[in-house]
């Protein structure tokens, strides 16, 4: 049994000139991609003609932004609540894992995206570029 190809959207809030971050993304990328969904990856900073309606699935891969503590990036809820309705569409809270509080991170995450409606199926912490192969093909 094969799943529908999808169209997904990786909203990322990391780093791409982070080697361990720019690798997550492009393993997330691969796995998704040959799952057979239709991937486009966004960073925080491409967002200005981003509109969200047109994704069946939203993936937020997040990162503390210390190693102690966990704040949720700002614009986050501002990209959800304004880039188009993302009220009942599914989605899954990724982050990579990084000082002490990744799973704070995580619940943060998830709690930004259900405010916003969104139904989140799935959730992870990211150890590594080969763990994230694995948890992209779990994106859809």
């Amino acid at each position: 049994f094969k799943a529908a190809s999808m169209r997904v959207l990786i909203l990322h809030f990391l780093s791409v000139r982070n080697e361990k971050h720019a690798g997550v993304l492009k393993k997330l990328e691969q796995a998704a991609a040959a799952a057979g969904h239709q991937v486009t990856v966004c960073g925080e900073k491409d967002t200005v003609n981003l509109h969200t309606a047109m994704y069946e699935y939203i993936a937020v891969v997040t990162a503390p932004s210390g190693f102690i503590g966990a704040k949720l990036p700002e614009k986050l809820p501002e990209i959800l609540s304004t880039h188009g309705s993302v009220s009942g569409k599914k989605g899954c809270a990724l982050v990579v894992k990084s000082g002490l509080f990744s799973g704070k991170m995580c619940r943060l995450t998830m709690h930004a995206m259900e405010k916003e409606g969104m139904v989140v199926d799935y959730f992870d912490i990211i150890e590594s570029a080969d763990h994230a192969a694995y948890v992209g093909k779990k994106i859809g």
